[in-house]
């Protein structure tokens, strides 16, 4: 059950999402996409209380991708799969036809029009639904466990290539704090159904106190950082300390 929570999101934010399972991570983001309603409190998507709107109206702003992109895949083809959504808001065909080119062409899939989802590697089918979400103009992209079951190489092209596509704001539910290091501007910790802490990754992830109550492992990487931390100023990920380790 979430208790208390308040929390936004701004334009240009990256948010890694962190905490123990059943900590309510899951729940919260079934509350922003519409597939569970408040009881108390509000949910709103660009001022509008998603009490009042649909499933599909609130796709249309935010998109979500699962942890196991077969779950979402269903279309023959990949042009089927990524037109799905903008046909079933109602966009007329040459607006589908421009969304899903201009899709294909961000994730890296144009020439697989024709291929099933289903015979892409691991990392295509997640880029298939991004490309579903971006085509659906979705401006808040939200990723449950986006790197599952990918090597360091692989998930680190697959998010450098999301973070540079066209969302407004992005949020993705993670355990790996690398990845938070990495990637995100800002850190919601959640413990017990509650926000523990909410703010850059130096403030969050360098409370190793709180880290242990939440149960969050620190890593090396973590470690590393908050060391070099007078230094950098911020959090970095591993390429870019060597020159702060060489002129420690």
């Amino acid at each position: 059950m979430l208790q208390g929570i308040a929390l936004g999101l701004r334009p240009g934010d990256v948010v890694a999402l962190l905490g123990p399972n059943g900590a309510g991570k899951t729940t919260l983001v079934r509350q922003i996409i519409g597939l569970e309603r408040p009881h108390q409190g509000r949910v709103l998507i660009n001022g509008r209380d998603t009490r009042s709107m649909t499933v599909a109206q609130i796709a249309a702003t935010v998109g979500y991708v699962f942890q196991n992109p077969t779950l979402m895949l269903f279309a023959p083809t990949v042009w089927e799969e990524i037109a799905f959504g903008p046909r079933n808001l109602g966009f007329d065909e040459p607006r589908v036809e421009r969304n899903v080119r201009r899709s294909l062409e961000i994730v890296d899939l144009t020439g697989h029009e024709h291929t099933s989802p289903l015979a892409l590697s691991y990392g295509q089918q997640r880029r298939v639904g991004i490309g579903a979400v971006l085509a659906m103009g979705s401006k808040l992209l939200i990723m449950d466990e986006p790197t599952a079951g990918q090597d360091y190489r692989h998930y680190t092209r697959f998010m450098d290539a999301v973070v540079r596509m066209p969302f407004q704001a992005m949020l993705f539910i993670t355990h790996d704090v690398d990845l938070a290091i990495r990637y995100a501007n800002r850190v919601v910790l959640m413990a017990e159904g509650r926000v523990q802490a909410d703010g850059p990754p130096e403030d969050v992830l360098s409370d190793f106190a709180l880290l242990e109550r939440c149960r969050v492992r620190p890593t090396s990487l973590l470690d590393l950082n908050v060391r070099l931390l007078p230094h950098t100023g911020q959090f970095l990920p591993l390429e870019s300390l060597g020159a702060f380790v060489d002129g420690e």
